[in-house]
């Protein structure tokens, strides 16, 4: 377990690093790292609250967390970077959104789909890990993430 644990961490930095090589500004990879930190540690609180146990199974679907939860902060931050002064920025948010909340909906209907015909525990964890922390994703990436690069952005951040 000790050694599953060491794998969420470094995989939790090394994200970390190459989010802030991505986009070599403070601001954006913050905002970034600090949604996707915020997934993590909501989830797990949300377990101990449920009894969830930290098992191998719940460390993998917090493994794919990671990788969910900053793929759509990427694509907002990317679209809000690259397509600011080019277009309203309401209209990038909005699409942005649409594609975002897409992104989300389906991997949360594949995961109840998941809990609903698995008859493993080991996926049954996994799927409800990965819906619980996906719904926080939500707010942390379009409330929290979002406020942050529109505040970046509407600053003249470069």
């Amino acid at each position: 377990m000790r050694e599953s644990l060491k794998a969420l961490v470094f995989a939790f930095l090394f994200m970390a690093i190459v989010i802030f090589i991505k986009f070599r500004t403070f601001v954006p990879s913050f905002a970034v790292v600090i949604s996707a930190f915020a997934d993590i540690v909501e989830t797990i609180a949300a377990m101990t609250v449920l009894g969830i146990e930290l098992s191998k199974g719940s460390i993998v679907a917090l493994l794919l967390l990671i990788g969910y939860s900053v793929d759509t902060d990427i694509m907002l931050t990317s679209r809000l970077l690259k397509q600011r002064g080019q277009k309203d920025m309401d209209q990038i948010i909005k699409n942005s959104m649409y594609t975002g909340f897409t992104m989300t909906g389906t991997t949360i209907t594949a995961m109840i789909v998941l809990l609903i015909v698995s008859t493993s525990d080991l996926l049954d964890s996994i799927a409800t890990v990965i819906i619980i922390g996906l719904v926080f994703d939500l707010f942390n990436t379009w409330i929290t993430n979002l406020s942050l690069l529109k505040m970046y952005v509407e600053g003249g951040g470069k």
